[in-house]
């Protein structure tokens, strides 16, 4: 394998200057006892499965969680691509932005996603309607990030996201 540098993502320029080459990296993770601890020091307790991915505490910082994509379904880059995109809505559009999970940081290849972890708080009243935009509206898909109800599970995105105020009730869809 070659040391030739090639243009590639910030997230994996960020990767390849820490670990020096991509021939570094390929060594590394080719090490199973290394992968093995690299993954215990990043992944705790599992909190979660769906179809497309599992969801773990972030041993580095509880206030995160990680989720595992096996297959390349690109739930976490959709999720991503929104939070990004979402993130920098300003003006009338801000409100948009309470009603999501905010994404810290993708793999360079969408496995892996660290997300602010949300919870649940039976003592507090949920809101009795979400935005209209919102495609998976199942009630585990949502929890608490202090006093914001907020989507931390938007991967299946379908249609267009046209952020209109109107309001639906949560689990109208699925």
């Amino acid at each position: 394998m070659s040391d030739k540098k090639i243009v590639a993502a910030p997230e994996l320029k960020k990767l390849e200057n820490n670990l020096n080459s991509i021939t570094e990296l390929c060594t590394i993770s080719g090490l199973a006892s290394v992968s093995a601890d690299l993954i215990t020091c990043l992944v705790a307790e599992k909190i979660g499965s769906g179809c497309y991915r599992s969801v773990y505490e972030y041993n580095l910082d509880p206030k995160y969680v990680i989720k595992i994509e096996p297959l390349n379904t690109n739930c976490n880059i959709t999720e991503y691509l929104l939070w990004n995109e979402i993130r920098g809505l300003t003006g009338d559009l801000a409100w948009v932005k309470d009603w999501f999970a905010p994404v810290k940081w993708m793999s360079p290849n969408g496995r892996v996603l660290v997300m602010e972890r949300t919870k649940q708080n039976y003592k507090k009243k949920k809101p009795t309607e979400i935005p209209k935009f919102m495609w998976d509206v199942k009630e585990d898909n949502f929890g608490w990030i202090g006093k914001k109800y907020v989507c931390h599970d938007y991967g299946q995105f379908y249609n267009f996201i046209h952020y209109s105020k109107a309001m639906q009730k949560v689990g109208n869809r699925w």
